[in-house]
């Protein structure tokens, strides 16, 4: 990638990682990357752009236990 500003030109510098940024392909990934997230959650979830919201009432103990084992599984996802 490389940065133009008033029609100077950085360097070239590789980027190993992260969604491209400015793009029609980089918005089109992204939704491919995270799409299978729900399934892996059982709590409310929200989906915008690139934020996820997850909540849950807590009336008691098996609330906690229940909400903790979809944060486990959100780690889970995200380290496959």
């Amino acid at each position: 990638m490389r940065v133009v500003v008033h029609k100077q030109f950085s360097a070239w510098a590789p980027v190993i990682s992260g969604v491209p940024q400015s793009s029609v392909l980089g918005p089109l990934l992204f939704l491919m990357y995270v799409n299978d997230l729900p399934d892996w959650i059982v709590n409310d979830m929200r989906m915008f752009a690139d934020d996820t919201k997850l909540w849950s009432k807590i009336s008691g103990l098996s609330d906690c236990v229940r909400l903790q084992a979809d944060l486990d599984q959100l780690r889970f996802w995200y380290d496959k």
